[in-house]
């Protein structure tokens, strides 16, 4: 699919972009602040230039280029300190032909004057004209160095690292920057758009469908009309399948260009994989591409159209080229049965169930692990622990829990009863998952599992003292497992003992370095309490590092942001917390809570009174509702 889809890079060259300069060139400096004779000098080598600019004529368009930089030359020496005059020499030597003297009039230019945009702008197009790519991402660097917030800049600059330096994730930090500043400023919406349009670009060349997808739905949700947002959302969602999605976006897609090949294959895929008789008419339409997706979907058509052979032959040369297809493990399922081979039938039903499984199609799965169940003809442990799973995932613990049940009956395996335990304290039936772990506990005494899953469900109850002695007990056991300390940690910090909760804390760091989540608490219980703000910072930053786009990772950076009196680098940050949270339905409070308090330090009183508002609506929480009250007084 991917050869295909790569000549989307070239709607990247559609893209409307704005200038890359982020600001106007004024024809002169302030008049009054100029000698006379100055002024004359300098307005005259303008005039000059301008002439050269015009003139088609080389010989002529040379003497006026001389006679320009002899005016602007002198203007420069009577005014030394004027930007401006330097920079308009830099452009007549550019015309000239003389790139050195450009490149040092341009530099003094910027010495004069480092945050005027027009002379970095000029050293960049020699830079680029000589090839020099580095040198002139350089150039753009030190202007963003000044002026850190301009889009203009930073946008060309993200090009520019994607297209001649081939630095994908340069590009994506200035794209990122570009969507975050607009979260807090008034930016061109272009920009915006276009921002999340090549980053989702990038990320898809590097097979990141989540994160590519989430760029585009941001590009669709600014601008439903663009069509390249909607293919690429259904590329990407099919990629992941993410069946709905893939679906969605097809059709969106189709009815403006109901001939697109390409999404009429993702709808065959999809309804093939659901089972769906549609698949037939969209696999029809692109088994006449000359293709690997048309040869691919001809064996999918042939095996719904019961023609075995034909079909098989296709499947099997597709499996060779790719063996992680989906809908070519069900094709090769039904073949096997089509042709009556019965055991091979079951045994390509459990590969393809399990090829489902990992890839998140927990439907599908079921559906496969069943049907080798009914081919089996007896009961078959292992697609009682598939089934199991894929109910698990579905949400569907009852029916989990039964085939764990089954699972064990046949496995005696602890861990099995550990985990209905757990699925049971999920439904809040704590007594049951109690009386698993209790009966896990006497089978294997030396299992740590079911004493820290009874201190999590108590932690659940909040019965954190009872919790702390279970995890404790757990820990005896096995004391190199970063989640027991995690937990033990939480249940300190619920007594009140900090500095326990703090030991803990680094013990599950030390237990696993790349643990996220433990970085972040430690980092939140040290801002929460205004204390080692600079061991908070680092903390949090190497959790971002591994999770960049967690929610609760960058609302504590914000937290101390707004705990070290950084209050507009707090709020740019909980900001995108609040974002990414709304995104994944996994809103905090807490989140809303610390908005509101760092729009109350910036002064913005309304702002802080409906962010506390919705906090207090999601936990009653009586502090909060304090905070309220004292504003509204």
């Amino acid at each position: 699919m991917k050869k295909y889809f790569l000549i989307l890079l070239s709607s990247l060259l559609l893209i409307n972009c704005a200038s890359a300069a982020s600001n106007t060139v004024t024809n002169r400096p302030d008049e009054n602040s100029m000698p006379g004779d100055s002024w004359t000098n300098y307005s005259e080598g303008l005039h000059y230039k301008n002439l050269a600019i015009a003139s088609k004529d080389p010989r002529e368009k040379n003497i006026y280029l001389e006679r320009s930089i002899e005016l602007l030359e002198k203007a420069a020496a009577a005014d030394e300190e004027s930007g401006r005059v330097y920079y308009h020499l830099a452009e007549a030597y550019y015309l000239k032909g003389e790139s050195k003297k450009s490149i040092d009039n341009a530099e003094l230019s910027i010495r004069k004057d480092a945050g005027f945009y027009p002379p970095y702008e000029k050293m960049y197009t020699i830079h680029m004209e000589r090839k020099e790519y580095d040198l002139a991402a350089a150039v753009l660097e030190r202007y963003l160095a000044e002026e850190p917030d301009d889009v203009n800049a930073l946008y060309s600059l993200g090009i520019h690292y994607y297209r001649y330096i081939n630095d994908g994730q340069a590009a994506l930090k200035k794209f990122e920057t570009i969507t975050r500043l607009s979260t807090t400023k008034d930016i061109a919406p272009d920009y915006t758009e276009n921002a999340y349009y090549v980053s989702g670009y990038i990320y898809f060349t590097k097979n990141e469908f989540r994160k590519s997808f989430k760029c585009y739905k941001k590009v669709y949700d600014l601008n439903p009309n663009n069509m390249n947002a909607v293919s690429m959302l259904a590329i990407n969602a099919i990629s992941e399948y993410n069946l709905k999605d893939a679906e969605k976006y097809s059709i969106l897609y189709l009815a403006e260009n109901p001939d697109e090949v390409n999404m009429h294959y993702i709808l065959g895929l999809v309804y093939y994989l659901n089972g769906d008789e549609k698949a037939v008419e969209h696999l029809a339409r692109v088994m006449r591409s000359k293709s690997f997706e048309g040869f691919y979907a001809s064996g999918l058509f042939y095996e719904l159209g019961g023609d075995t052979e034909r079909a098989d032959n296709i499947i099997k040369s597709v499996m060779k080229m790719r063996n992680d297809l989906v809908p070519a493990w069900i094709a090769t399922a039904r073949i096997n049965l089509k042709k009556g081979d019965r055991k091979t039938a079951y045994r390509s039903f459990i590969d393809a169930g399990t090829i489902a499984y990992r890839k998140g199609l927990f439907d599908v799965a079921d559906r496969l692990f069943f049907k080798a169940l009914e081919l089996k003809g007896e009961t078959d442990v292992d697609v009682y622990y598939f089934l199991a799973r894929t109910q698990e995932e579905k949400k569907n613990y009852a029916l989990a829990i039964s085939y764990y049940n089954r699972y064990y009956a046949a496995t005696k395996e602890t861990d099995i009863l550990v985990h209905a335990g757990y699925l049971y304290g999920l439904q809040k039936k704590f007594g049951r998952a109690y009386a698993y772990f209790n009966n896990a506990m006497k089978i294997d005494p030396e299992n740590p599992s079911p004493w820290f899953f009874t201190g999590l469900v108590q932690v659940w109850e909040e019965k954190y003292s009872e919790a702390n002695a279970s995890i404790a007990k757990a820990i005896n056991i096995r004391n190199d497992e970063e989640s027991y300390y995690f937990y033990y940690a939480l249940t300190f910090e619920k007594m009140n003992r900090v500095n326990e909760a703090e030991q803990a804390l680094i013990a599950a760091i030390d237990a696993n370095p790349a643990s996220g989540r433990s970085m972040n608490y430690l980092a939140y219980l040290y801002a929460e309490r205004n204390i080692k703000l600079d061991q908070a910072y680092s903390l949090v930053i190497r959790a971002l590092d591994l999770e960049p786009e967690n929610g609760a990772y960058l609302d504590t950076l914000g937290w101390i942001y707004y705990r070290q009196g950084k209050y507009d680098m707090a709020l740019e940050y909980t900001l995108i917390a609040e974002e990414l949270l709304t995104e994944e339905d996994s809103m905090d409070p807490v989140v809303y809570d610390h908005i509101g308090d760092i729009y109350i330090m910036l002064g913005k009183k309304e702002r802080a009174l409906q962010y506390w508002e919705k906090a207090f609506n999601m936990n009653r929480d009586s502090k909060i509702e304090e905070k309220i009250k004292r504003v509204l007084k």
